[in-house]
């Protein structure tokens, strides 16, 4: 299996087998648009602070299916420097003015390495995020 960016980290959570909340439960992004840069800036933003219910609300329903916020704090703290470095890069780019690039209706994606990305989902009218791998 691939190992996810920030492998033992907030990324490596699409790894994992379902231990978290019901794919249905849809938690609203807070603070963010319509804008898949805004909900990637404000998921890495939450991560980094800590923030870690608010950066849960921002995944996707496949990846919340996966993980629970505690679980999303554990694997990010348990990273070491992969987790803090992975989102470090996604900051920069989004400083920079890059922005996720639509891949169609429902996807985007942001190149943050030579095989890395973040890609986000359209989920009903809001973006999510999917996986940064």
């Amino acid at each position: 299996m691939r190992l996810i960016l920030a492998a033992c980290a907030v990324f490596a959570a699409s790894c994992f087998s379902g231990h978290g909340a019901s794919p249905t439960a849809r938690p609203e992004p807070e603070g963010t648009n319509d804008e898949p840069g805004a909900v990637l800036e404000a998921f890495s933003a939450a991560l980094e602070g800590g923030r870690f219910e608010a950066a849960y609300a921002l995944l996707s329903a496949r990846w919340r299916a996966r993980e629970t916020p505690a679980r999303l704090a554990e694997d990010y703290r348990s990273s070491g420097s992969v987790g803090p470095d992975a989102l470090h890069r996604v900051r920069a780019l989004l400083a920079a003015g890059e922005r996720p690039r639509r891949t169609g209706s429902d996807q985007a994606v942001l190149v943050i390495g030579a095989e890395d990305a973040a890609r986000l989902v359209r989920e009903g009218k809001v973006w999510r995020v999917d996986a940064l791998e």
